[in-house]
């Protein structure tokens, strides 16, 4: 399981430069179930509206494995962050950064 994140975080990390690639839910938690899913945050520059940035992503990763993707620009992120979002705390405890631009 592990080498098909990383690759798809390549996949992504080449293709989507992002600034910020988290993974979250049962995969970070170690709590993976025939029916679990790869949960993945993604910060970007971009103006483009949330639905494309989703799909733009899903493009990238073309896989039969069941993802869901969060794509957040680095403002939407910060005010998510500062509002006190009960989801996003919950991401920061039990996720972890598989890749953070240098």
């Amino acid at each position: 399981m592990n080498e098909t994140i990383n690759s798809l975080v390549d996949k992504i990390k080449t293709s989507y430069k992002p600034e910020m690639i988290m993974i979250f839910g049962s995969m970070a938690r170690g709590d993976v179930h025939p029916d679990s899913d790869l949960d993945l945050l993604i910060i970007k520059k971009t103006k483009k509206r949330p639905i494309q940035r989703r799909i733009d992503v899903r493009k990238i990763l073309s896989t039969d494995m069941p993802v869901d993707v969060l794509v957040y620009t680095p403002d939407e992120f910060e005010a998510l962050r500062q509002s006190g979002s009960a989801f996003l705390k919950t991401i920061s405890k039990e996720g972890e950064v598989l890749y953070q631009r240098a």
